[in-house]
């Protein structure tokens, strides 16, 4: 039998974006075969221990992301703070598709096996947390104000997904990311 030749690239974003629009219980064996092109048999040798490794392996390629995009950036101290959050804010625009996408660590927190991925959702959700928090401190604001602050950020970037999802309406993300900077410094 031939080996599919298929760019491990391509199959970690396809991954990503089934967990993401289907979730752990929505996301079929089939439905992953069907979107990273291949064959059940491939996925299971790539991923011996199954879809349960699958969805671990998307949440590593978010919280590469967030460490990339988030962390890093905001470590940036070659770059002003007010621009590094403009950055970031950027970043999780792109990242989410203007609020078209879902977010893989909500549809993760939810379902069968949620307590499998709750460690590394919680991991995500902290490093969000401290991205934004590290530049909020740069930019004036005391640190247990500033981590409250982007816990505020995590959670209304989430509820305007949720709400984006539910009606249609890209108004409540985009606002959302317009208040950050509001948010942040309060």
């Amino acid at each position: 039998m031939r080996t599919q030749k298929v760019n491990p690239e391509n199959v970690d974003l396809k991954l990503f974006e089934t967990f993401s629009e289907l979730g752990y219980d929505g996301a079929s064996m089939e439905a992953l075969a069907k979107a990273t092109g291949l064959k059940k048999a491939s996925l299971y040798h790539r991923f011996p221990n199954g879809k349960k490794e699958m969805a671990k392996h998307a949440l590593e390629i978010v919280e590469q992301w967030i460490l990339q995009h988030i962390v890093a950036e905001s470590a940036n101290k070659n770059v002003p703070a007010s621009a590094r959050l403009k950055k970031m804010i950027a970043s999780v625009d792109e990242l989410y598709n203007g609020g078209a996408n879902n977010c893989l660590l909500r549809t993760l927190s939810i379902g069968t096996d949620a307590n499998a991925f709750k460690e590394s959702v919680t991991n995500c959700f902290n490093l969000l947390a401290d991205g934004f928090t590290d530049v909020a401190i740069e930019l004036g604001v005391l640190p247990d104000k500033a981590k409250q602050n982007a816990r505020l950020i995590n959670q209304t970037i989430q509820g305007s997904l949720v709400l984006t999802g539910a009606t249609g309406d890209k108004s409540y993300f985009k606002n959302s990311l317009e208040r950050i900077p509001e948010l942040l410094t309060a």
